[in-house]
């Protein structure tokens, strides 16, 4: 079953560079926390993939792939495969680990599409559903799937200013309790031109039951478009105590 999965998501982007999908730009649900409500037509496949490093006092955690295969299939949605990450962590007092993140797969289902022409109260809307598998490597990996389920807004406005939302609820199991979360997220971008654009968010996770604390996080960046189906970014972001993050990646639209 693992090496079924992680085997999935490279085959998957390998085979995408000879496809060539209906017309249309590129649409990312990276960089940040945020997910956009935007789905793929159908016969589009989208690869997006990055890096990331974190710090939270003295251990650090490095995240290199963050692979996302996304595939439209009609009707207004989408099969999300999520490959995850090489991920290692080192420091903290406690024995290094490294190996693969747990996999995930999930589906994005658009439930109102409104034109970036149109400016109003009524956002784009979807709903996404997923659940992790556990492939994950000892000291990485949760060990069992762990559901969770959000709802992604977006408003466009007459300048250059847009406004992004998520709302979910997810499972978490640290290997002794099950606790379940709840997010919300909010961000906004500004498109310095027609291909260059900066973006600022913040979220808040909170335990709905179990044993977990609430924490904040904020984080910004910047995303350039390479013709209509490039996209990279970079980012920074930090939480309410001593997280810090950076990272950069791409998305790719065949």
């Amino acid at each position: 079953m693992r090496r079924i999965a992680l085997g999935l998501v490279p085959l998957l982007a390998a085979a995408c560079v000879h496809l060539r999908g209906p017309a249309g730009p590129v649409m990312p649900d990276r960089p940040g926390f945020s997910d956009m409500p935007d789905v793929l037509p159908a016969g589009a496949v989208q690869v997006e993939s990055g890096y990331t490093s974190d710090r939270d006092g003295a251990t650090t955690y490095r995240t290199a792939g963050e692979a996302l295969v996304r595939v439209g299939i009609g009707s207004g949605v989408e099969l999300r495969m999520f490959g995850n990450s090489y991920a290692t962590r080192t420091g903290g007092g406690t024995p290094a680990a490294r190996g693969m993140e747990d996999s995930k797969i999930g589906a994005k289902v658009r439930l109102i599409e409104v034109a970036d022409s149109v400016h109003g109260l009524t956002p784009t809307l979807a709903f996404l559903v997923a659940s992790s598998l556990p492939t994950g490597a000892p000291g990485l990996g949760a060990g069992v799937a762990q559901p969770e389920a959000k709802l992604a807004a977006n408003w466009t406005t007459g300048g250059p200013f847009s406004f992004a939302a998520n709302a979910g609820v997810a499972g978490a199991f640290d290997g002794a309790a099950w606790t379940n979360q709840g997010s919300a997220v909010a961000s906004t971008s500004f498109d310095i031109t027609e291909h260059l654009s900066l973006f600022i968010e913040g979220m808040r996770v909170a335990a709905l039951s179990g044993p977990s604390p609430a924490a904040t996080y904020v984080d910004g960046g910047i995303t350039l478009l390479l013709g209509d189906r490039v996209q990279l970014d970079a980012h920074i972001g930090r939480g309410m105590g001593r997280e810090r993050s950076v990272g950069f990646g791409v998305a790719r639209r065949f």
